[in-house]
């Protein structure tokens, strides 16, 4: 990186010139394109509520000057819970941790948006598999986990209208919770994704079939959501953009799909290739990996529709998530594991000083491997990962 004194601030700041644009998201504007990804961290209580931990991780990412803060999935259901310890937006209940949530997101200049899903044959807890239903839009066996091969229920045509339902009922808890909109998760084998594959959807019925049958759900989903919440109230999608396995979903599938979203609602929309299944196979096995590994499939997208795509997965080199940017590739940028190990990445950037950015190494992945319990991050100081997050009063260093 360059030296943040003298004149490279200034060529800095021309670099990086476009993540500070003012990002319009439906009804909303955020201060800048740069996007706090959702990633599961597992700080909520075990009955599903908000916890303070919670409340200041997500608001640590807006103190550091991320335009828009998605949190990590919540649960719509118990039924579409797939974390111990994972948020519900199923009740009245949760209202009021949301309204915390909310409230200290939004009052440190983010966007606060909520990420919902039900996960499906992903729900949990995995250990008790076939104690109670899991639910897909065909009974597929796959691997759950390595070693592990488990047959998840069909879901029943009115199961499918209460999912529905659900949806729109979590969406309009994070609205009465003050949010600015949420983040509908289409992606990674999770409920709605596992719709639009033939590969997982093998169904006779309305719901399944051709691509107007595949996509029915989702499209269904996002109508309902938007008709049921404020014209101002940003719905997004998190997009399962290409299946990568042969027979599967594929990113011209996608693009056909991104401006039916669009009409249907949507304010913007996330590009996330492959599902948790088929990121295991040989041929996908490094691309997580990979720099901007999402980035071809965000601007096949972004040149379909009108609305912002994220591009997301790869991009912590702020140099190369501007040149994206500047490319037209995707109209804002997703950033997760950048952001968890050092939450002062926006602010560093904008002030020219790009080369103290607090990397991720990746190298032992502490983060998943605490997911069940509380994610930490190896490059954190001793005192945050003691406390088991990082918070207002930590600062990180490379």
């Amino acid at each position: 990186m360059t030296s943040a004194t003298g004149p490279s601030r200034a060529a800095d700041a021309a670099d990086f010139a476009p993540l500070f644009a003012p990002l319009r998201l439906g009804g909303r504007t955020a201060r800048n394109r740069i996007v706090h990804a959702p990633m599961s961290v597992g700080y909520a209580n075990p009955d599903g509520t908000v916890t303070d931990r919670e409340i200041e991780h997500y608001a640590r990412r807006a103190q550091g000057g991320a335009g828009v803060v998605i949190t990590e999935n919540f649960a719509i259901s118990v039924a579409g819970r797939q974390m111990p310890l994972q948020t519900l937006v199923s009740d009245e209940d949760q209202l009021p941790g949301l309204r915390r949530l909310a409230s200290e997101i939004r009052r440190h200049g983010a966007l606060a948006i909520v990420q919902i899903v039900h996960a499906g044959r992903y729900a949990g807890p995995w250990e008790e598999y076939g104690c109670r239903p899991r639910l897909a839009p065909s009974a597929v066996s796959f691997e759950l986990t390595p070693g592990r091969v488990v047959t998840p229920q069909e879901i029943a045509p009115e199961e499918i209208e209460e999912t529905v339902d659900a949806f729109v009922r979590a969406a309009r808890l994070c609205e009465r919770a003050g949010f600015d909109g949420v983040d509908i998760h289409a992606a990674q084998g999770f409920l709605l994704s596992g719709f639009l594959s033939p590969r997982t959807n093998r169904r006779t019925d309305r719901w399944g079939g051709d691509f107007e049958g595949r996509t029915r759900l989702v499209l269904e989903v996002v109508r309902r959501v938007t008709a049921s919440t404020g014209a101002d109230f940003a719905v997004g999608v998190h997009l399962l953009s290409d299946e990568r396995v042969e027979g599967g979903w594929s990113l011209e599938d996608a693009v056909r799909l991104a401006p039916l979203l669009e009409d249907a609602g949507a304010a913007f929309l996330f590009a996330i290739p492959a599902t948790f299944e088929t990121m295991r196979l040989p041929r996908n096995a490094d691309v997580l990996g990979e720099p901007a590994y999402s980035v071809h499939d965000s601007e096949a997208l972004q040149r379909a529709v009108r609305i912002p795509v994220v591009a997301n997965g790869g991009l912590g080199d702020p140099r190369e998530a501007a040149r994206v940017l500047r490319a037209q590739q995707a109209q804002a940028v997703g950033l997760a594991r950048p952001l968890f190990v050092d939450p002062d990445w926006p602010r560093k950037v904008a002030a020219g000083a790009a080369d103290t950015l607090c990397t991720c190494r990746c190298e032992t992945s502490l983060c998943l491997r605490t997911q069940l319990t509380g994610s930490l991050c190896e490059r954190w100081p001793d005192s945050a990962r003691a406390r088991g997050y990082l918070g207002y009063d930590e600062r990180t260093t490379p």
